[in-house]
């Protein structure tokens, strides 16, 4: 394929509200599935400003894998306006890469990765980025091994999230797994409703669950951003002023459908 192709419109995946391509908007392929991108741009933005004190003043790095969601809302965005291939691999290697940027920042803290081996952890750090670049060129080879990659990642995350909320000791967040896993379910299935039973929807004449994937598991990638920053202000306490709480918008007593956010305040001291 030339270099055009991969910026061709329509060379990429088409879902189901292609059917109605371009009836909402004159520029823009599938109008829902484009629009709904927008929380996967703005929420962890959301996440990365509250813990604005916090990032400047100890730990910066875990803005990386929130700019990189941002990154992949953007590309998801583009992909689903155009649906071209090129957008459709920067979509899908972003999540790729942002599976990968949590690894490497957030190992320190991790209660996974092995006390023993804490002081190789620029060595582990180098693996992942190494296998991520590796992942990412075999995948603009063949495109799609993207999703044999993501599919590969997807258990042992799942089972990452689980472990590190149940051995952090950290009640606020004892119930986020639950939390991610029912609305990534629930996101997941919307997906493969979409790609594999789009006549139906189409005989309903609602082509958008697609888009309804992107709402559902933007909050549930938003829900693990909120919870890994809670166990990285938690694990550096001994290092910094902070003192961290999970809290609800716009229900106080955290109902699966509230958004969770973290609450920073300095930590009062007595003489």
């Amino acid at each position: 394929m030339g270099l055009s192709g991969w910026f061709e419109y329509e060379s990429g995946h088409a879902w189901c509200e292609s059917a109605y391509k371009y009836t909402t908007n004159p520029y823009i392929a599938e109008f829902a599935n484009t629009v709904t991108n927008l929380p996967i741009i703005v929420l962890p933005l959301i996440n990365a400003l509250m813990l604005k004190r916090y990032t400047s003043e100890v730990n910066a790095s875990i803005l990386i894998p929130n700019l990189l969601m941002t990154v992949n809302g953007i590309a998801s965005s583009y992909y689903h306006a155009t649906i071209n291939l090129f957008g459709q691999l920067v979509d899908e290697l972003s999540i790729l890469w942002i599976i990968n940027t949590f690894m490497v920042v957030y190992a320190p803290v991790s209660k996974a990765y092995p006390e023993r081996h804490k002081d190789k952890i620029a060595l582990f750090r180098a693996v992942v980025i190494i296998t991520a670049l590796l992942i990412s060129g075999l995948c603009f080879i063949e495109p799609n091994l993207n999703a044999l990659a993501l599919m590969a990642y997807s258990i042992p995350a799942v089972m990452l999230i689980k472990y590190e909320a149940k051995h952090s000791g950290i009640p606020d967040i004892a119930g986020f797994p639950r939390r991610v896993f029912i609305l990534w379910g629930i996101a997941v299935s919307f997906w493969f409703a979409d790609r594999l039973m789009c006549d139906v929807w189409l005989y309903l004449g609602t082509p958008y669950l697609h888009a309804l994937f992107h709402l559902l598991s933007s909050v549930a990638a938003y829900s693990v951003f909120v919870m890994f920053s809670m166990i990285d202000i938690e694990a550096r306490s001994d290092s910094h002023k902070f003192t961290v709480a999970v809290r609800y918008f716009p229900d106080k007593k955290g109902a699966l459908w509230s958004l969770p956010y973290l609450s920073i305040v300095e930590k009062h001291t007595t003489d």
